[in-house]
This record gives C-alpha cells, structure tokens and sequence, in this order.
C-alpha cells in the first residue's frame, strides 16, 4: 500500500477564501456521470465506478449508493499512484488552469454531498509532505483548498514518508473531520478526511531530528466577516504561545493581546503581587506541567501518584454518595461520549449497551468529555479556596479550556458555544482588570485580595443563554454545601449563571441542587420524585419560586412511561436536558445502568443527558451500588475517589460565617446539618426591578429585550409556554456580590433582525452549532475568540516572526 493520498502535492496553501459555489449543481449526477468528464486522468472509469457501486450496495450512515461509492473510489489505493483519484482531483484543485478543476465540478458535488451526512469529529490527524515547506506556514492563518485525507496515527504516517530526506508532517487538531471507514476500500479506522477550504491557525514548528519537521495547525470556524467580504485574513490577534518558558509572552502582542502558558502549582510568594497571594494548599489539585515540557500539561490520571487523602473527619455515608455522584456524572459522560450527537433514530438501530471507546471523540473507553472536566474544576476551586469563588471557577474553566487542564486527553474539547463566549468574555474583563488595578496577567488568575474578589464582575454570560452546560458540572456545589440547604440551592443557582444568563438555566440548578442535597440528607427515591418536592422545602428555596418551566418539571413532567415517544428529549436546552435527566432517574428501575442506558439512547447530546442522570442517581445509590463492570474502566478513578473525600472534608468544615459570600448571603439563615431550618428573614429576590451599580431595568427597557432575544421555544413546546406566558410579564433577578444579574423572562422569543432565523438556546451547547451562537454574540468581537484544542498540547519550537 503506497497511501499517497496522505501525501501533500507542496502547493503553497492561499491566503484568501476561494468561493465554494461554483461547485453547485442544478441536480445532483450519479457517479457515472460525474466521472465521465474526467475520464481523460482517470483509466478504466468504468471498471473502477462498478467495482465501487458493487462495494458499496448496502451503504451505511444514510448514504445513497453513488454517493457511498464516491467515497470508496476516492480512497481507493491503485497500484500507479498517479492514476487515483484522491491525488489527481489534488492536482486539480491547486492547477492554476480554471478549466481542469471545472471538469471534476459534478464529481464535486456528489463527494461533498456524501461527506456532509457523515457526522464532523474532533480529533488530532497527521498528514504529509516531502520537504521543509515551514517558509509557505508564515501567516496566522491560511486555507487548503481542496479535500484533505488525512490519518490519525502519527506513527503510520512516519513509515508513509520514510526516513530519507527532508520531511514534513502537518499536525492538525481538526473540528470537522469525516471519517470515512464505512465506505473506504480499506475500511481503515485511521482515515479522517477534511472537507475543502478547511480554515487553519498555524500553531508552530518542531524539529523531530533526521530531517523530520511538524508544523502544528487548529482548525478553527471561518469568522462571518471573512465570508461576507471574502477579502485577505486579518491578522490574528489571540495567538498561543508555545515554548519551553511557562511564563513566556509573545513580544508581538499588545498588551492586551498577552496570553500566557502558566504553571499553577507552588508559587515563590514573595515575589507574587500583594493582591495576588494565592496558593493552594493542595497542590497535586493544581495546574502542573511535565518537568521535561512545560507545555504538556499533566492529566488528571497522571496526578494520581502524588495526591493525599485528607484526614479522615467526615461522614463515611455521606462521602460514599458523594463519590457515586461524581464517579456517576463521570460514568455517565463516558457511556455517552462515543455517540454524542447522534439522533434517536441512529441509537434505535444502534442502542448502546455498554461502555465503550471510540466514536464521536475517538476516546479510551472510560474517558470523559467536557461535563466532567468543568466539573472537576468546580470542585478542585470549592476544594482549593476552602469556599465558593466564582472568581475562581472562572479561572480553572479558563485553564481547560487554554490549557486543557481536568481533561482526560490533556487539551480541550467538546466546548460548547456558550461555554466557550463567557470564557473568553472572562478573559476580556480580567485584561482590563489587569491594567486598572496594575496587576501582571501571569499574576490574575491568583487573585487573593476580597474586596477586589468582589468587585470583579464575575456574570460573562449573555443574558438569554439556557444551554445544558450549566446543569453537566453542576454536582460539587450541593455536594460541597448540603449542610446547609438553603446556601446549597442558592449558589447552585449561582454556579450557572456564570456562563448561563437565562432565569431557566438559574433555577434548573436550584432545583436539581435539592435533589442531590435531599439525597445526602436520605430522602427515599419517592420524595425525592414527589410531585410537590417544591413546596415541601419550599424554606430550601428561600421562598424563591421557580420559572413556570422548572416548576412544570419540578411537578412531575417528566413522568411519561412513552419517553421519546412522549417528548422527552436529550438536547442541549436545559430544561429538556432536566426533565430528560429526571425521566431517566424515575424509570431506571432502582438501577444506575438501566437509568443512564435510558439516558443516552435518548440520542443527540448523549453525554451531558447522561452525565446530568448519574449525578443524582449516584448520589442517591452511592458509590458501591455503581455497576462494577463499568467502574474498573473509569478514566482517573483513583483521582476522583480522593476529591471526593476533599469535598467532604472541606464540606464538612465550611461555614457561612467565614464566607466571602456571606455579605450577600447574610440574609440567609445559619442552619445546621440537623435540616431544621430557621424561619428568620429570607434571601429575597427583587422580582420588580433591576438595581446595578449605576441604573435601574425595568421589564420594559431595552436590555430586557435584549435579553429576552435568545429564548426560542421548538414547535412541540410553544402551545405549553404559550399557555404560561402573561402580558407584560416582569423579569426576575438574582442579587451578585457587586450588582444585580437580571433574568428575562423565560418565555420570551425575538427574531434576531439581520437572521432569518430566531436564536435557540438550546444548541448553546452544541460544539457543532457554536459559529451561529458567536455569529449573535454581542460581548466579543470574532477575532478575539480563540479555538480550543481537541487533542493533546504540543510543543513548538519555533514560531512565526
């Protein structure tokens, strides 16, 4: 096998967007046809179309024949590499005649449109050229014009280009790879290919010795303003940096264009900013680097060897259910992963019955995505700070994602839209931060000073977001807090609303926060699903009642023994994601296994339905009840256990009084673990008005528009919320440690004016969707939004001057 198709022509890549639409056809041609007009580079076409159709008759993935076949004769290794199709519509596409890539236009059209069906991966895949081309690789970004077939397997791709001379492998973190196993010739687990003018940021260069060079490519989403002007890139301005210096800033950035590569374990103190004096006593929790590269981060599974139990002050029952929810909202995620977004009518053919790897994300079977590392930073903050700094989520949600920090690959993957818009809006406010108070951007994310704590907006989130994301990490807190009730379900709510501005998303994690908390204090399964749950700790809420959404589920919506067939949805919108959760957990027969199988094969985001159902149910079941066939496979099990046992420890020692909460918090009663909650002066929240620091909203103003733009109920709902709506109806607001956060009202939908389209909250979360949701984002310019990386960090040695 000669594997040329993996093999670049060393054409220079282009620096503009070419137009794709020249490639439309009036009627889609079968492959015979498409083939014809390219006969004259292609010998024995129709021997080979044939022998490809006859292949190709029982086409997998929705496919049709010709267009599974178009694919098969794509990859198709001939014995006269010159004669295959893969490298000759390569030459095509980088002729510099029109007319020869013309003549490949219907066969185009028939491959595109079968590559389009597959579902896109995030991956890490490798690809190749003979000689050092680094001189071609000096912009910030460029576009390959044509398709790409591409391995995963650096390795094989090293033995494709042999040992003699001057050799380059392009590393490429992708986001929207194809795989093509199901209707390659070879039915190689390894083959990704890329569809044409894939976006590219080049990363850097390394030198593997022997004349072997890499040069590191992410691709990222094309930004709306290159496709409306199809004009040259701009530069870029959020580059990272790589090197073997962790405290390295790249000299041709501004100031406020810096990004650093920290290393978050022990601190000198003495030479940190006076304000910036944090340090974590449990340092193995921490953000820490290989002794041999600094820029390859060590994963959670390789911080186990240096972890420490603490002292064994808490209750043993209690810290078995708080291991079975976070061990379960790992399980959970992990059973989920390898088909996340496949719709219901993929999983009916193709249930899922056990844990696996592979799929979606290519991971090891036990691995998790992005709800268990978010919520992994959760808990390493609650842990770490001794108390609920949202601060500090913020920072550890920012080193997952810039870093890959709690992730079980070592980068950051499977970010979701909204997610990724408050990160990176963090990261704007902590800029200008950095220059009001003159604090160093390698000194932020350490801030320790409490009034500064406070002043810090912490709410990145655009208001209207009601995406999953919230609810996926939600565990730690209640798990953390369930002495307390009332503070538990408080900043549960507070938890989201950091990256997820809608009421519904608040009050989602309110409401599934006393559900955990109910389960650690030993409700029965039958309280905790009891239809009047609300108003039988209704004090738990602070007297707070719950949007008309919530409040439907939180009095039993979700008991529908028809499930899918009844309108339960695994879908990123959190109220669907909720009640999906919930279904799962009351119909899973007392068995965590039949629960979270439920839960996944609901279909579309599998491993966050899941991972919210485990949750709960492993803090309901406890930890010795998980399924033993799937925990001896949990990805960094020995790491969780101990967390675990830190946030009961610390749980245990928490108290209101020594918050940097209790200001704001202050109203709430100091109860006690024994559940007797005191009737004294309630949390209120302002249900009228909206205070910040300088004016007042009222359900009227023109932010409560704005706001109201991202909630776009699906037609199976709107006849139920238009039941709920009310003229005129007033947002609520839930106080912040510095100025009120308003909440629009949970029903509203506006059509986005420059769109066709309104704006749905509930594919916030969809890595998939995430160029739409920053097509609307109001809070960041494109260009500084940075891609995350979906496959482990390298490092470069050289970059572009």
């Amino acid at each position: 096998m000669t594997s040329e198709r993996f093999i670049d022509t060393g054409e220079e890549p282009i620096q503009s967007l070419p137009s794709i639409d020249e490639f439309q056809n009036d009627r889609l041609l079968s492959l015979e046809e498409a083939i014809f007009s390219v006969q004259k580079w292609i010998p024995y076409p129709n021997q080979i179309v044939g022998y490809a159709k006859k292949k190709s008759s029982k086409p997998k993935d929705g496919l049709t024949i010709d267009e599974s076949a178009s694919i098969y004769v794509y990859a198709m290794e001939k014995a006269e590499p010159e004669h295959s199709i893969c490298l000759q519509l390569d030459r095509a596409f980088h002729s510099k005649e029109k007319i020869q890539l013309q003549s490949w236009f219907p066969y185009i059209e028939l491959f595109l449109t079968a590559l389009k069906k597959l579902p896109s991966i995030k991956c890490t895949v490798y690809r190749g050229v003979r000689g050092d081309v680094w001189d071609q690789y000096q912009q910030d970004y460029i576009w390959w014009r044509g398709f790409s077939c591409c391995t995963n397997s650096v390795t094989q791709m090293k033995k494709i280009l042999g040992s003699k001379g001057k050799r380059t492998i392009f590393e490429i973190h992708c986001i929207n790879g194809k795989n093509v196993q199901n209707h390659s010739s070879l039915q190689d687990k390894n083959e990704i290919v890329l569809m044409p003018n894939t976006y590219l940021r080049v990363l850097g260069k390394r030198n593997l010795g022997s004349e072997l060079y890499m040069i590191g490519l992410q691709e990222e989403q094309i930004p709306d303003e290159i496709i409306a002007s199809s004009e040259s890139l701009p530069p870029s301005s959020t580059k990272k940096i790589y090197s073997n210096e962790p405290h390295l800033k790249d000299t041709n950035q501004s100031n406020g264009q810096q990004s650093f590569i920290q290393t978050c374990g022990m601190r000198d103190l003495s030479k940190a900013h006076p304000k910036c004096q944090f340090q974590a006593e449990q340092y193995w929790f921490e953000c820490q680097y290989h002794a041999d590269d600094n820029q390859l981060i060590k994963k959670p599974d390789e911080l186990e060897r240096n972890i420490q139990d603490p002292p064994p002050k808490f209750n043993s029952d209690v810290m078995k259910r708080i291991q079975g929810s976070i061990i379960g909202m790992s399980l959970g995620d992990a059973l989920g992963a390898h088909v996340e977004f496949r719709p219901r009518k993929f999983l009916l053919e193709h249930p899922v019955e056990d844990l696996e790897g592979g799929g979606t994300w290519g991971l090891e079977k036990g691995q998790f995505t992005d709800d268990t590392s978010m919520a992994l930073c959760l808990a390493i903050s609650l842990v770490n700070r001794h108390d609920f700094v949202l601060y500090d989520q913020l920072v550890r949600y920012k080193w997952w994602y810039k870093n890959g920090y709690m992730s079980s690959t070592g980068s950051c993957f499977d970010i979701g839209a909204a997610t990724k818009q408050s990160i990176c809006e963090f990261e704007r406010r902590q800029k200008q931060f950095t220059t009001k108070y003159d604090i160093s951007l390698d000194q932020i994310d350490f801030l320790s000073d409490s009034d500064l704590l406070k002043n810090f907006d912490v709410y990145c989130s655009e208001d209207g977001v009601a995406g999953n994301g919230a609810l996926m990490r939600l565990a730690p807190v209640p798990l953390f807090f369930y002495k307390f009730p009332q503070y538990a379900i408080e900043l549960s709510g507070r938890s989201g609303m950091i990256t997820h501005g809608d009421r519904k998303a608040y009050d989602a994690c309110r409401y599934y926060g006393a559900l955990i908390v109910a389960a650690l204090h030993n409700e029965t399964k039958e309280q905790l699903l009891d239809n009047h749950f609300y108003s039988k700790h209704e004090e738990w809420f602070s007297n707070n009642l719950l949007c008309p959404e919530i409040m439907n589920i939180a009095e039993g919506s979700y008991k529908r023994k028809g499930g899918y067939d009844e309108g339960i949805r695994g879908k990123g919108y959190i109220v669907d994601a909720l009640e999906a959760a919930l279904w799962a957990f009351w119909c899973d027969g007392d068995s965590f296994e039949k629960g979270a199988l439920a839960a996944v094969n609901l279909g579309d985001d599998t491993d966050t339905t899941a991972a919210i159902y485990g949750q709960l149910a492993g803090a309901y079941y406890g930890y010795e009840k998980l399924p033993q066939k799937w925990i001896k496979f949990v990805y960094a099990k020995k790491f969780m256990e101990c967390l675990s046992k830190w946030i009961a420890y610390e749980g245990e020692k928490w108290q209101p009084n020594s918050s940097i909460m209790h200001s704001v918090l202050s109203s709430l009663p100091n109860n006690d673990s024994s559940m007797e909650l005191s009737t004294s002066p309630k949390f209120n929240i302002n249900t009228e008005q909206i205070h910040t620091q300088n004016m007042t909203f009222s359900s009227g103003s023109h932010a409560s528009e704005a706001s109201a733009s991202q909630n776009k109920p699906s037609e199976s709902e709107k006849e139920l919320q238009q039941n709920r709506m009310t003229a005129n109806k007033k947002p609520s607001t839930i106080m912040q440690t510095t100025a009120s956060r308003k909440l629009p009202p949970s029903n509203s939908t506006t059509i986005n004016k420059n769109r066709n389209y309104a704006i749905d909250t509930r594919t916030m979360d969809s890595p998939q969707r995430s160029q739409r949701a920053q097509t609307n984002s109001q809070v960041l310019p494109k260009s500084n939004i940075p891609s995350q990386m979906s496959a482990k960090k390298p490092t470069y040695t050289s970059k572009k001057p």
